[in-house]
């Protein structure tokens, strides 16, 4: 029995440790989902620095209070947390993709720092492109005014020849 309160204990303090350093969290329930695709989320969600839990409720309510998300409300029913320490909007791209494709799982509570997010801002985030994909952008703006301007001196100097 006391191995057991150990393990949770150990559990909750390697969630908390987790929560301390994250840039993102949410919580969805995960019910019907089956065990391919939820491991080609975890999997994506290791390539960019996020973690996908599965625990009784209790160890993640627990955490989060440990871990001073008390914003968030009480989980239950079966629940996942996904934790992101690097791009803050991976987990709402992947949650919103398993919500596609699995019309069971439902979006309960999620926080980018300190600030919660509603179920109705998720596919909002969800459309936000990767930040490798706005620095293209911005860069790809950038170069375009700078090779406009570039033709304009270029025309300008063959005209005064």
């Amino acid at each position: 029995m006391k191995a057991i309160i150990e393990k949770k204990i150990n559990d909750v303090n390697s969630l908390v440790n987790d929560l301390q350093k994250a840039t993102s969290v949410l919580a969805f329930e995960y019910h019907g989902v089956d065990a391919k695709a939820i491991t080609a989320m975890r999997r994506a969600l290791h390539k960019a620095n996020a973690k996908m839990y599965v625990a009784k409720n209790n160890i993640f309510n627990r955490a989060l209070k440990q871990a001073n998300f008390s914003q968030f409300n009480e989980l239950a029913g079966p629940n996942a947390l996904i934790v992101a320490q690097g791009d803050e909007i991976v987990p709402f791209k992947q949650i919103h993709e398993l919500m596609k494709a699995f019309k069971q799982v439902v979006f309960k509570q999620a926080a980018i720092g300190s600030t919660m997010i509603e179920a109705s801002q998720l596919a909002e985030l969800a459309s936000i492109p990767s930040k490798e994909g706005l620095f293209s952008m911005l860069l790809s703006c950038l170069q375009g005014s700078i090779r406009n301007l570039a033709y304009g001196l270029k025309a300008v100097s063959e005209h005064k020849q």
